[in-house]
């Protein structure tokens, strides 16, 4: 299992994680995080089903991106309707993902809400 594997296996576990972009620049075998090598990040996140936040990788290596698994039903998920309606083009007449993210929404804070009356306490999170 290569480190591109091995990143979206974790992420498929966990959902989302954190990282420097330093770390996808060693990851792709790059010193610097110049144009090309970020595109070829990109390129990789994509081929593993990798999302990311923003929705363009900077070039600071120093800047810290939110990665999550697009394969991953909880957090991952929610993340990848995010990102999907943060692209999509304003004039666009669907309102699917808009549906989607609601009616997820509504879900966790109702498994929320329903774990508070019955003693579950923080059942679940996002």
């Amino acid at each position: 299992m290569d480190g591109w594997e091995t990143l979206a296996h974790g992420l498929r576990w966990a959902g989302h994680q954190a990282r420097d972009v330093e770390d996808l620049v060693r990851l792709a075998g790059a010193q610097k995080a110049g144009a090309r090598v970020i595109e070829r990040i990109e390129q990789k996140l994509a081929e593993h089903n990798i999302g990311h936040l923003p929705t363009k990788l900077p070039t600071d290596s120093t800047r810290r991106v939110l990665l999550y698994s697009k394969e991953h039903d909880g957090v991952g998920y929610l993340l990848s309707l995010v990102h999907e309606l943060a692209l999509q083009d304003p004039a666009d007449e669907r309102n699917t993902t808009v549906h989607h993210l609601d009616h997820v929404l509504k879900e966790a804070t109702s498994l929320k809400l329903n774990a508070a009356r019955t003693g579950g306490g923080r059942a679940w999170k996002l």
